[in-house]
Order: structure tokens, then sequence, then C-alpha cells
């Protein structure tokens, strides 16, 4: 950390230690004036496919509620919000301040208590409520609120430890409120209804409150920082009826403006390198862009133009058949979940969304009906669409990513992207994997040389250790290091630096890449990796040469990921793979004699594991090619065929 940002940790520390805990001073300072009129920026769409909400409906009915998109636990109709889902401990209801998040025994996997408590699934109790009137969908949700607001009181427990997690909170409380009728609900009709009023608003002023207490500053000022903003002003915009809320909804509008700017490049990339989290960024700032407009106060054009930067850039980054690699971290997070099915591609939502909203049908071309429900609800109402003239890109030297993709006269679809970008965002670049120079390919829609993802923040360090490390990319490995070097769970303390050297297109498709990266020359005997990419369009094959330059003996090794669907057989220097009527040939080659294995699923040590979703982990192959050596040079040719 920088001295400025210590300063700031301690002084925010003593400005927490000098106002005391946020449970004993909201009390004597809520001062609420009559409700405001809310925005509505969610309404029920004319045309909807209701059967995925009822379904998860009568789930919830019977206490089981679904997380991370397919995995569903049994809660309880009245949770125990404070239990962790997956592990079952129990966190203690004292002041925030005291929980420690990463004690799996005070809090268990806290990903999971938190996801519990984004209430998702209250939106589809609302969802049930507008789009059928099913009484019972609405007395369930207010059991639900009730039992929350008494065992979560302002600043008590694990559901206050984070800024990030309140703020997603209010982003789906203000669904709930709007589908359900806001403070003219049924729900709140009686005496009782209009205490649980009284206290919502209680927590609601709290959230606003605490959020804007603990910003997410300096190095922690990534994705956090935006949603926490986001939060903010939207729970401004949908419950103004404090003058204190009004001003930090104000001030956090502002400073969106400048956030996107700063977190997003000019080429749509997002600064974090994580690829997955670009559609839970979008999420926020789209939210924030139609909570603005129905306020009669649209966003500038630049934060427009981020949005729609965003979109290009993800649409770059899609294969034929729908699929973005895994760059960077993932975790399933969601803002909102409208349309809740196992298997949502939210890389589709996000481009539906851009579609509506900019009236790009080219970003959906082939996309079909996939994501087009969650876009629905946002734009239903949409009254006017902004225009952009925003183009697919191959080239976006700011992410620092390549793409090349087969003409459509060549005889087999191919799709490849590059990784020459930075490490990650910040001085700890908490959500970039150490993957510089991979290579990500796929084969007429199908991917198979993959990014093998991220499975879980807190499971065994091992496990997390790997997927963020260099073995788990298609890329070159020295001496088994990381080309950067890890401080942590989300932080790396020393960074690789990735710098594109060459981008040659041809009109007939044909591409060549080059790039280096100087992670290894921190080494004793410093390392130089040096890699190029010919891309070969009508001949369907890719060769990639790499040049490693070494002041000393090293053992490099070179790990290709192939994606589960495909069966590998091992050769003699390289492999065969098939899928259906495709086939692909790896061959290896270099004038250093090395040794070839195939690995998958192995756990001492580990290699040859994937992962497509959240704490879901399933076996893959790599295969690995090893050789100790001075230096070397060594060819890997690609070639893909259909019979």
């Amino acid at each position: 950390m920088s001295a400025a940002e210590v300063i700031h940790r301690a002084a925010t520390s003593a400005r927490k230690r000098f106002r005391g805990p946020l449970s004993r001073r909201l009390r004597s300072t809520i001062d609420r004036d009559q409700p405001a009129t809310s925005a509505r920026w969610v309404a029920l769409p004319v045309e909807v496919d209701t059967q995925p909400c009822m379904a998860d409906y009568e789930r919830l009915r019977g206490g089981e509620v679904r997380l991370f998109e397919a995995s569903f636990f049994q809660v309880g109709v009245r949770p125990e919000w404070n239990r962790c889902p997956l592990t079952g401990a129990l966190a203690p209801s004292v002041p925030c301040e005291e929980i420690a998040i990463t004690d799996r025994a005070m809090v268990g996997d806290i990903k999971f208590l938190w996801e519990l408590n984004r209430h998702l699934h209250w939106v589809t109790l609302a969802q049930a409520f507008a789009s059928t009137g099913e009484p019972d969908a609405l007395a369930l949700l207010r059991e639900q609120l009730d039992s929350w607001l008494q065992q979560c009181k302002p600043g008590m427990g694990p559901n206050w430890t984070s800024s990030l997690e309140l703020a997603i909170r209010l982003i789906n409380w203000s669904v709930v409120w709007q589908l359900i009728g806001g403070h003219t609900s049924l729900i709140f009709k009686d005496d009782a209804g209009q205490a649980l009023l009284e206290r919502w608003y209680e927590s609601i002023y709290a959230h606003v409150i605490g959020i804007s207490e603990q910003y997410s500053r300096y190095s922690s000022g990534n994705n956090h920082l935006i949603g926490e903003l986001a939060g903010v002003f939207v729970g401004a915009s949908t419950w103004g009826c404090w003058p204190e809320v009004r001003l930090l909804g104000s001030k956090a509008r502002q400073e969106l403006e400048e956030q996107i700017v700063e977190q997003t490049g000019a080429d749509g990339a997002n600064r974090e390198q994580a690829f997955e989290y670009m559609t839970f960024v979008y999420d926020f700032f789209a939210v924030v862009e139609r909570c603005a407009s129905v306020s009669g106060g649209s966003m500038s054009e630049a934060y427009v133009d981020r949005m729609a930067g965003m979109c290009s850039f993800v649409r770059a980054m899609m294969d034929s058949g729908g699929h973005v690699p895994h760059i960077g971290d993932a975790d399933g997070a969601k803002v909102l979940r409208f349309h809740p099915v196992a298997g949502a591609c939210s890389y589709a939502a996000m481009l539906q969304k851009g579609a509506a909203l900019f009236g790009r049908k080219d970003w959906v071309d082939g996309l079909g009906s996939r994501g087009l429900a969650e876009a629905r609800w946002l734009y239903s109402r949409l009254s006017r669409l902004e225009r952009t003239d925003r183009q697919v890109m191959a080239s976006f030297p700011e992410g620092g990513y390549e793409v090349f993709e087969s003409p459509n006269s060549a005889p087999l679809k191919l799709n490849g992207v590059f990784d020459v970008g930075p490490l990650g965002y910040l001085g700890i670049a908490a959500h970039g994997h150490a993957d510089a120079l991979q290579l990500c390919l796929s084969v007429r829609g199908s991917p198979f040389l993959i990014d093998p993802g991220t499975y879980s923040y807190w499971a065994d360090r091992e496990w997390r250790d790997y997927f963020r490390g260099t073995r788990a990319h298609n890329t070159v490995c020295v001496d088994e290091l990381d080309q950067s070097l890890s401080g942590g769970r989300f932080m790396w303390v020393r960074h690789a630096h990735a710098t594109l050297l060459q981008a040659v297109r041809h009109p007939n498709g044909d591409v060549v890449l080059e790039g280096s990266h100087d992670g290894y020359e921190r080494l004793d005997k410093p390392v130089n990796h040096r890699r190029s990419v010919s891309f070969k369009a009508e001949e369907a094959c890719v060769e990639v040469r790499d040049t490693l330059a070494s002041q000393g003996e090293h053992l490099f090794e070179w790990h290709w990921h192939i994606a589960p669907q495909w069966a590998v057989t091992l050769t003699s220097n390289g492999a065969e793979c098939t899928l259906g009527d495709l086939t692909v040939v790896i061959k290896i080659n270099s004038s250093e004699a090395g040794c070839i294995s195939l690995h998958v699923g192995e756990d001492a040590p580990v290699l040859g594991w994937c992962s497509d979703s959240y704490s879901v982990k399933v076996p893959c192959s790599v295969l690995r090619w090893q050789v100790r050596a001075l230096g070397c040079h060594v060819s890997t040719t690609v070639v893909c065929m259909s019979r």
C-alpha cells in the first residue's frame, strides 16, 4: 500500500472507533421526511415467461433457495440469516467489526452466506406476486423480511461486514419495493405492517449510511466501489426521504461518472482483467442508467459510451457458439436475477441489455432468446434508444487482448484470444490471474483450448493458488513458479508486464501476433518469454512459437488445457483430440529433448481441472510438455479438421 492509503486506512479505523458501532448511532440520527415518489425503473414486461419464477417460487415455499444459479439449499421459509448454507456454521450476532470473514469456524464460507443475503430470491417472490397476484408470495416475502430485520439489525453480524453486500441488497430491495407497490403495498396495510415498514426504513437508511462511511478506496477501489456507489444512488432514488440520503445519492452519481471511465478503457475492456466481472459491473452501470433516466436526468454521453464499449468488447471475445473464455476471476456474482434458470449466460444477458438500450441487433445475432428475459425487466419501459457507432474490433490495446476468427469463407470456423494484457487493476490486481501470453481457442463454436476458470475464493489455499496461477493457463511456466508473485488470495505483490510486439492482419484472414512478458526476469537467472501466434484461416491452423531466453538452466513447462467434452489421446509428440466429427491435432516440436504427458483431474500436485461455475470443479485434460534447458525454442502447431 502507498503511504496515502496507509494514512487513509488508519484515519478510517480511528473514525470508526470514535463514532462507535453503527447499531448505536442510528436511533438518534434518523429524521425521515414523508416518503418521496420512488424512481420506477423496473416493471412487469408485457411478454414474460413466468414459468422459471413460479418454479423457483414453489421451491421457496418449501424453504429451498437457489444460490449461484444452479445450486439449491434448504434454509427454511424463515431462514437463519447468519447461518452459512454450505457449512452450517452460525455466525454470531455481534458488531460487524468483530467478525472475521475468513474464519470458517465463525462464518463458514462467507461467499455462500453473503449470496443468500443478497436477496436475489426476494425478487423472485415479488415477480411471482406482480405477474400472478399470488397472495402467498407476498405473505412469504413479508415473513422473510420480518425475520431478516429481526436477526440482522444495523451493524450487527456477518451481513454488515461488506459495503458491497449492503449495496447489492439495496438494489434487490429496490426491485422488490417497485414490484410490490412501494409503501402502499398490501404487506404494510395493518398495524403490524406499518411497524414492519418503519423497521425496513430504518435498515434502508442504515444501509446507505453504512456504505457511504466505508467506500472501498485506493487498492480496494475496484468493482466494489462501483457497486457501492450504485447501491447508494439507487437507494437514494428509491427512498429519497432523508435529505442526507439524497445528498449522498447525488455525490454517488457524480463519482459513478468518474469511475466508469477510470475502470473501463476506451476500448471497452474492464481494467480488472476478469471477463465475468464485466457482466457484474455492467449491471451496476445499467441499473444506474435506468434509474437516472426515469428520474429525468440521464447519465452523460461519456457514461453510456463506456457501456457501449463494454458490450462491443464482450461481443468480440465471444466465439460463434456464444462462449467467452474464463479469463481472470469469476464468482458467479449477480447484481440481479430476473430469470432464475440453471446455466444462464451472463454474457448473453449483458448483450441483450446492450442491444435494447443501444439498438444494436448485431450484438445478439446468433444468441436467439438467450438472456432476453433478463433484459425485458429492465427495458420494457424504454422510451428511446441511445445510438452508438461502436464497432466490434479485433484489437484492444488498453485491455491487452488480440482476437482472431475465421472469415465466413473458411471451411472451419475458429475463434482465438491472445492475452497480452496487464495482470489486473490497481496495486494488488485482486482478480487478475498469472496468465500472460495465454492462448484460448474455440473450434466451430466449441471451446477447445480453455482458461480453466476460478473454482473458489475460499476453498483450501492450494486450490485458490492453482486456478489463478500460471500452471493453470495455456502459457509457459518456469521452475514451477507463477509469472507474478502472490501475496494472498486477492493480492499480487509483484506483477508480470506483458507487451504486444506486433499484430499483422492480412485481408485473407491470416493473422500474426507477437508478445513478451517480464515476469520471470525477477529470477536470479532471469528468463524472458517471447511468444508468436500465427493463424492461417483457410488451413484452420494455429502455430505458437515460444522463445525462452535465459541466463541459466531452468525447468520450462507448457500446459495446454483442453475442454472436458473433448476426447484426448496422447501421441509421441502431442495429442489427438476428437469431438463429434471434429478432430484437432496438437504437435510440439523442439530441438530440445523434452518429456510429454497427459494429466486429468490430479490432486498431488493439483493439475488437470477446470471450473465453469463458482464452487464447482471438474477434470479436464492437460497436455504438458517439459524440458530442462538453458533456453529453448518450441513450436506448437494446432491443426483442426472436420470429417
